[in-house]
């Protein structure tokens, strides 16, 4: 596992490459659908199922055709999945779920952290800036290597965060874990995850979680730290990527939203997520974007 993620390292370009510095990329808003207090309860994230997203949210934010596909063929026959994003107020936490169909599923992941889930089937990593500044957040080689100073690991991923869910460890431990020094991050009231998995080659899985975006996270200071303000029409910056892994010793098809491998350590180059109020018309956000609703249910926006 960690000589795929080698494999992946060196594939990004340097960062003097990644773009313009901007913090966001593309022209494109999607949507996170505001889950209310009494709706938390009815998502049930242990339970390896989406109907209760279909119920609670409705028709997924993203499927796989919103996605850049890297390093391999675009083959809905061998990997296709669909989105749910939603987001909650009161506890300033963003949901995720993600059912995927894979015709050769592969997961072996024995728990040990995020560098180790890279690359597994059922894997997905969600990338968040709360506040949407974007700047370099990240250190290339993650936060637990070697080579990390004191001071690099204070200042890794303080106005943007990396996360890694994956829908079972057959090896045992974590399914959900964070690009960092600060294991209460991974845990209640901040974060929690499940999934589930039916079937073997060909497989469906169910990755679905919660998690606090943070605007300044300190990973030695719970109290210091400065959970994201999550409101009714706030833009916010994201991306997700997945892969597909058919045993050849490398990624057979990386997917990203935002078409960038260094969205790992780099929040220039997020995409736009807009927190939609319950119940509220899309088109009273029009300060913020110009909304056309499609048969899907989802947003997709162009700046004026």
């Amino acid at each position: 596992m960690r000589t795929r993620l080698l494999y992946l390292l060196t594939l990004v370009p340097p960062l003097g490459l990644a773009g313009a510095a901007h913090a966001h990329i593309g022209d494109q808003m999607y949507p996170f659908y505001e889950l209310l207090d009494e709706d938390l309860h009815r998502i049930d994230l242990t339970d390896g199922s989406v109907e209760d997203w279909i119920k609670v949210v409705g028709e997924p934010s993203l499927t796989a055709s919103d996605f850049f596909w890297l390093f391999g063929a675009y083959d809905l026959s061998e990997v296709d999945f669909r989105i749910w994003l939603a987001w909650n107020e009161s506890s300033g936490t963003l949901w995720v779920a993600m059912e995927r169909f894979d015709d050769l599923y592969l997961n072996s992941y024995d728990g040990a952290g995020l560098h180790e889930m890279v690359g597994w089937d059922s894997s997905i990593a969600f990338m968040v800036d709360g506040d949407h500044t974007g700047g370099i957040y990240g250190q290339l080689l993650g936060i637990n290597c070697e080579e990390c100073t004191d001071e690099e690991i204070l200042w890794n991923h303080r106005q943007a965060q990396r996360w890694m869910a994956i829908a079972e460890a057959p090896g045992g431990g974590d399914i959900l874990d964070y690009d960092g020094a600060s294991d209460w991050v991974i845990r209640e009231p901040y974060a929690a995850a499940g999934g589930g998995v039916i079937g073997e080659s060909p497989a469906t899985s169910v990755t679905e979680f919660m998690l606090t975006p943070f605007d300044d996270l300190i990973y030695n200071d719970e109290a210091g730290s400065k959970a994201s303000d999550l409101h009714p029409g706030k833009v916010i910056g994201f991306s997700i990527s997945t892969q597909d892994y058919d045993g050849t010793g490398a990624l057979d098809v990386a997917i990203t939203l935002s078409g960038k491998w260094q969205v790992m350590i780099n929040a220039d180059l997020f995409v736009d997520g807009l927190l939609l109020g319950a119940g509220q018309d899309p088109s009273r956000y029009d300060d913020v974007s110009a909304v056309e609703p499609s048969s899907w249910g989802r947003i997709k926006a162009s700046f004026r």
